[in-house]
């Protein structure tokens, strides 16, 4: 008598339910983000010049080493269990809590920006949500919920998804590009590009600040090595699937900026639907309605896909640790019926829906907090925790480099040590600059509100790790 899986397929447990194509759309639904591109363009047209930076400085560097590590250490746990390899079990237990924390500020405010653009459906009638609190707070909670039951029944269920998510990136970006031709023949570019406007300039700290988010939007191909017993073919699939989803990507983002500039000027963006905004105006110029209705729609699907393919690959990080008892048992276990780790969903879930509410509560100066300071809040703790791991991950590469030849399934870094260094170094230089961006309060924020939140959040959640890790009997990292 079997399980339903292959002889051999999947090891104890685990159902390979992932090929190919699924790890294609399902870094493509969790990596890409059109609000970044909405964030990036306020730039101008040097929000060109850092896309490029952002790419060459830190997406190569890290699709390389996930290529390199994912092909030779295919492990449930992705980095938490690379990090664990190469320096023990403290510092993996650092770098898989923060890739859980950041994960608790991440899913509420990718689901804000769903929710602000779903507003769009409604249109005219529906504006007056875009400043209800009640609002924000059902559909944060129903989406967190939503990714949550979905990934207990299991990834069979809940790859589709995630896969339909998809369509909320590629249809709106579609619309987004084709805007943009029609303005640029029919109407001509609305933001000049020239050599000199293509160089960061005028305020040039808040230009340069935004570079963390750029390379946030970058981030995340890693996802399905979290979930590598559960792919077929893992030294094969992940690599693949990393290298053609971040080409698609980074085409998608550099074309997508270019499309808003010359579609409408950086001031009528609007942070939280910006895109959706764009599509709207260029479509009301050239007399098509219902244009904005549908990518508003769309894109707040998106958000409830993306949620669902991070909540499924979060989840695994402190399963992995609950089976090396890092956090306690329960984290381990697998719900006797679906076989996915539903203690870990179920507490994973619990915990963003409190992170999101005192993130709408918390004030230094004993004011209401906005909508789009809680956003601002939540999008920079979730750059600046998940960024840790990263530097963990540039240093694991050099560490996790084994002498002599590569074998056959595994995928190396061309140009020997030299070319491994140079990668490991660039990266990580990279991410530490990113990182300390974060600390720039968003144009138009109050510095000190944003300061003392970021850094009281930051501490209070690493914090209450590093004292998690130490009640569990571990005397030292």
């Amino acid at each position: 008598m079997t399980d339903g899986r292959p002889p051999g397929d999947g090891g104890p447990g685990f159902i390979r339910a992932l090929g190919l194509g699924d790890v294609v759309l399902m870094n493509i639904v969790a990596v890409v983000g059109l609000r970044w591109i909405a964030r990036g363009a306020r730039t101008g047209p040097a929000s060109v010049t850092l896309w490029v930076l952002a790419c060459v400085a830190f997406f190569v560097p890290l699709a390389a080493a996930v290529a390199e590590l994912a092909s030779r250490y295919p492990d449930q746990g992705g980095v938490y269990a690379w990090v664990r390899r190469a320096f023990g079990a403290g510092h993996g237990f650092i770098c898989g809590w923060c890739l859980w924390v950041n994960n608790l500020f991440y899913f509420p405010s990718l689901l804000l920006f769903g929710a602000e653009n779903a507003i769009a459906i409604g249109g005219d009638r529906w504006q007056w949500l875009a400043t209800s609190r009640l609002y924000a707070v059902a559909f944060v909670l129903a989406g967190i919920w939503i990714a949550a039951v979905v990934n207990v029944v299991g990834l069979r269920t809940g790859k589709w998804l995630q896969n339909a998510g998809s369509a909320g990136v590629w249809i709106p970006a579609g619309l987004l590009i084709a805007c943009g031709a029609v303005a640029l023949a029919r109407f001509g570019s609305a933001t000049p590009f020239t050599s000199e406007s293509m160089v960061p300039h005028g305020a040039l700290l808040d230009t340069i600040g935004l570079w963390s988010a750029m390379c946030f939007a970058f981030s995340g191909f890693e996802i399905t090595s979290f979930i590598g017993q559960e792919v077929r073919d893992p030294q094969r699939t992940i690599p693949r699937g990393v290298i053609i989803a971040g080409v698609a990507t980074t085409i998608f983002y550099i074309a997508g900026s270019v499309s808003v500039l010359v579609a409408v000027p950086v001031s009528s963006l609007r942070e939280l639907s910006g895109i959706t905004d764009a599509v709207r105006l260029v479509a009301g110029r050239v007399g098509i309605t219902g244009l904005g209705a549908l990518t508003g729609g769309l894109l707040a699907l998106n958000a409830l896909a993306g949620t669902t393919s991070w909540t499924a690959g979060s989840a695994r990080v402190p399963f992995a640790a609950g089976v090396d008892e890092a956090l306690p048992r329960s984290f381990g276990r697998l719900h006797p019926r679906y076989r996915t780790p539903h203690v870990a969903l179920i507490v994973q879930a619990l915990a963003a829906s409190a992170v999101f509410l005192a993130s709408l509560v918390f004030t230094v100066a004993g004011r209401t907090t906005s909508l789009q300071e809680a956003y601002d809040i939540l999008v920079n703790l979730t750059i600046l925790i998940y960024f840790v791991p990263y530097l963990y991950l540039f240093a694991a590469l050099v560490r996790l480099r084994p002498a002599g030849p590569a074998q056959p399934i595994e995928i190396r870094i061309p140009g020997g040590t030299p070319g491994l260094w140079v990668v490991a170094a660039v990266g990580f230089a990279a991410t530490a600059v990113a990182l300390a961006l974060t600390f720039v309060p968003p144009p138009g924020s109050n510095a000190l509100t944003f300061e003392v939140s970021l850094v009281v959040q930051a501490v209070v959640m690493i914090g209450t790790g590093l004292m998690f890790y130490v009640a569990r009997g571990r005397k030292r990292i």
